[in-house]
C-alpha cells in the first residue's frame, strides 16, 4: 500500500530525503499555507450557523489538508537518494591482519581464505563499476597493494580507531562505502559510539565478510587488561585481566606477565563457570623507564585457539 501511494518502498524514503525542487522559496510556501488557511477559517465561520461545531471542524481540516497537498505539489517534491558513480567512488576493502585470522580452518588459514574471495571475484567484481583500495587492519590502518601483504601478524584489531582514521580519509577521498573482512577476533574495546555516529554522519554504509566460527568449544582467551599508563619506580601495581573461556569450567589456568622478555609476576587462577571473569595480578613497577608488558595466559591442554593467549 505504501509503495502504491509513495511510488518507492518504505526502505528508500529511509535511505533518501524529501527535497523541493520548485524554484520558490519555502517562505512564499509557508506565507501562502497561511493565507490559505486563514481564508478557509473565515468562510467557516459564515457557514458556522448551517453546520454543528464538529461537522464544521471536520469541514474545515479536511479543506486546509487538501490546501496544504496542493500547494507541496506546486514546490515539486522529489526523493534525493545517494547513488555511488561508476569509477568516481572508491570502495574501501580493509582486511582483517591480525594473528587471528592465522587460525586453520577446514584445511586453510581464515587470512588465506579472505585472499582467496580478494583475488577471485570480490576485488575484480567491484573494480568493474568503482575503483577499489585495499587496506590491512591491526593495531594501525595500513594502505596494501596487493594481498601478499596480508600475513595475519597483528596483536590485536583495533577497529573502532581505524574505521575513525578511514573515516578521516572520506574527507578527501570519494569513499563511497566500507568493507570490512574479519573474524572478529582479537578485537581491542569492539565500536564505539562515537566511531558509529562518524560512519553515520557520512552516510557511508559498512558491509561485514566474516570468517571463522563465532566460538571455539574448548578455548581460554585472554581479552583485555588494565593497568596504570604510570607509577613510582620499585612501587606495586595490580593489574586487572579479564579472561575468556568455554569448556574449561573449574580447569587452573596460570597468568605470567614479563617485562622486556622477563617474568616479573605470575598467578594461578581457577576458570569460574561464567563466560567471563577478572583476576587481580600485582606486581612490581621496577626502576625509572618506560616498560613493555606481556600479559599471558598458558594454554591448557585441548585448547582449540592458543593465538588469543596473549597481550602487550
Amino acid at each position: 500500500m505504501f509503495e502504491f501511494l509513495f511510488k518507492y518502498p518504505a526502505a528508500v524514503f529511509a535511505k533518501g530525503k524529501v527535497v523541493l525542487l520548485g524554484g520558490w522559496p519555502i517562505w512564499v510556501l509557508l506565507l501562502l499555507a497561511a493565507v490559505v488557511c486563514a481564508g478557509l477559517a473565515w468562510m467557516a465561520l459564515r457557514r458556522e450557523l448551517l453546520l454543528s461545531k464538529a461537522k464544521l471542524a471536520a469541514v474545515l481540516a479536511l479543506q486546509m489538508l487538501l490546501a496544504g497537498v496542493l500547494l507541496i505539489l506546486l514546490w515539486r517534491p522529489a526523493l534525493q537518494v545517494s547513488t555511488l558513480k561508476p569509477q568516481q567512488n572508491i570502495v574501501a576493502v580493509v582486511v582483517d591482519d591480525s594473528r587471528s585470522m592465522g587460525l586453520v580452518e577446514d584445511g586453510v588459514t581464515r587470512s588465506a581464505a579472505a585472499r582467496r574471495e580478494l583475488d577471485g571475484r570480490l576485488v575484480k567484481g567491484l573494480s568493474e563499476k568503482f575503483q577499489v583500495r585495499l587496506y590491512s587492519v591491526a593495531e594501525s590502518l595500513q594502505r596494501i597493494d596487493k594481498t601478499a601483504a596480508l600475513q595475519a601478524s597483528g596483536t590485536s584489531t583495533r577497529l573502532s580507531e581505524n574505521l575513525k582514521t578511514l573515516m578521516a580519509e572520506a574527507g578527501t577521498l570519494p569513499i563511497g562505502a566500507v568493507v570490512l573482512m574479519s573474524d572478529g577476533g582479537e578485537n581491542s574495546g569492539g565500536i564505539d559510539l562515537e566511531t558509529t555516529a562518524e560512519i553515520r554522519r557520512r552516510r557511508i554504509p559498512v558491509h561485514t565478510v566474516g570468517f571463522g566460527r563465532e566460538r571455539f568449544a574448548k578455548d581460554l582467551e585472554l581479552s583485555d587488561v588494565q593497568v596504570t599508563p604510570r607509577a613510582l619506580a620499585d612501587s606495586r601495581l595490580s593489574a586487572q585481566v579479564t579472561l575468556r573461556q568455554s569448556g574449561f569450567e573449574g580447569a587452573g589456568a596460570k597468568i605470567t606477565v614479563k617485562s622486556d622478555g622477563k617474568t616479573i609476576a605470575t598467578r594461578g587462577v581457577e576458570i569460574r563457570g561464567t563466560p567471563q571473569q577478572t583476576e587481580t595480578v600485582l606486581l612490581n613497577a621496577g626502576v625509572a623507564g618506560a616498560k613493555s608488558l606481556s600479559f599471558t595466559v598458558e594454554p591448557l591442554n585441548g585448547e582449540e585457539n592458543s593465538g588469543n593467549n596473549t597481550l602487550t
